[in-house]
């Protein structure tokens, strides 16, 4: 009868226990992480420790073609072997500031005119990243492979 009676209580604390665990009761939420967690000083220190053949970088805050100035930080960038043509390094602060340009970067794509300039864009996170068509596909992707190798 003991026995019967420790196996009862056993089994009601597990099930205590695990109805505890399945709401979380005692456990903290995980902080969220911000949405602005990288800089352009940090894509360009990732770009340079990929070694890739970035120069003349520049600040410029001016955009044209309608673009939307939704972002908060923006650098261009030529790349030597076609130089003067190269990139640009795009920051947000929003989600919302970055789809704005996603929006914009599809209106792009969707015209004939225009769909050639905006073959290479990679997006990281709070960053986006653009580099010119002139470059070869293998080229590219070592410049997303470099944005991709932020932390977060």
């Amino acid at each position: 009868m003991r026995k019967r009676y420790l196996v009862s209580v056993v089994l009601a604390m597990f099930a205590v226990l695990m109805g505890c665990s399945s709401l979380n009761i005692g456990a903290s939420e995980p902080t969220p992480l911000p949405f602005n967690r990288h800089t352009a000083e940090d894509v360009l220190r990732a770009l340079s420790t990929a070694g890739l053949p970035v120069q003349n970088v520049q600040r410029d805050m001016l955009i044209g073609r309608g673009a939307p100035s939704t972002f908060s930080d923006r650098y261009v960038f030529e790349i030597e072997r076609i130089a003067p043509l190269g990139g640009q390094i795009l920051i947000f602060s929003t989600a919302s500031a970055l789809a704005e340009w996603e929006n914009y970067i599809a209106q792009l794509r969707a015209n004939s005119n225009t769909r050639r300039d905006v073959v290479y864009v990679f997006v990281k996170n709070n960053v986006m990243l653009q580099v010119n068509a002139a470059l070869t596909t293998q080229e590219a992707n070592a410049f997303r492979a470099a944005l991709n190798s932020l932390s977060g």
